[in-house]
């Protein structure tokens, strides 16, 4: 991969770290597990009854998608900008309740490593990692909104169309769910510093 990629994209690392816990007791269910379950659900309810969506429903949910990305991605920013220069004990020690880690190369050694992360490090990657899918996912909208999709596809239009709406779903689904884990996380861990 190209330097400036991997630079442009270091916030995705969030997904990388690891931890002491098993995959269904770590932050794997918020990523993956709960919002696979949620999308299989509402896309069955979808492939089986799509008379209970509206007919528009994929450039209506994209569209909706869009406005709220436009307001809650600056609040993310914003939190990352908070914690990435807070002054506050606690922030600087190793993450509490759980020995969170993440892959980086050393130059100095010629390989990889494990570096234990702060909580500041944490919160820092967790909230660029929310900044950077919801630009993506800004990017990407303004994009495809221009885009004759049933030209491009043709006669497979109707499954390029049902997956593009799969691909929504997950995307709302793990969105959702890491935005209610980063609140609950901030006040959960935030608060207890020092005590």
């Amino acid at each position: 991969m190209f330097w400036w990629a991997k630079e442009l994209l270091s916030s995705l690392r969030f997904i990388a770290i690891s931890g002491d816990k098993s995959f269904f007791k770590s932050k794997r269910m918020y990523e993956v597990i709960l919002p696979a379950i949620i999308t299989c659900l509402i896309f069955f309810i979808y492939l089986k009854f799509p008379k209970v969506y509206s007919p528009d429903f994929l450039s209506k949910i994209s569209s909706y998608i869009f406005q709220f990305m436009v307001f809650v991605v600056p609040f993310h920013l914003a939190a990352l900008g908070a914690f990435a220069t807070f002054d506050r004990p606690g922030l600087d020690e190793t993450l509490q309740g759980t020995n969170a880690q993440v892959k980086y190369w050393s130059n100095k050694d010629n390989g990889y490593f494990y570096q234990t992360l702060t909580l500041r490090q944490y919160t820092s990657l967790l909230f660029g990692y929310l900044c950077t899918i919801g630009v993506i996912y800004i990017v990407l909208y303004i994009i495809s909104s221009n885009i004759d999709f049933r030209y491009i596809f043709g006669s497979k239009y109707n499954f390029a169309y049902d997956s593009a709406i799969f691909l929504v779903l997950i995307f709302i689904s793990h969105y959702a769910l890491l935005s209610i884990y980063a609140i609950t996380f901030l006040f959960d861990k935030i608060n207890r510093i020092g005590s």
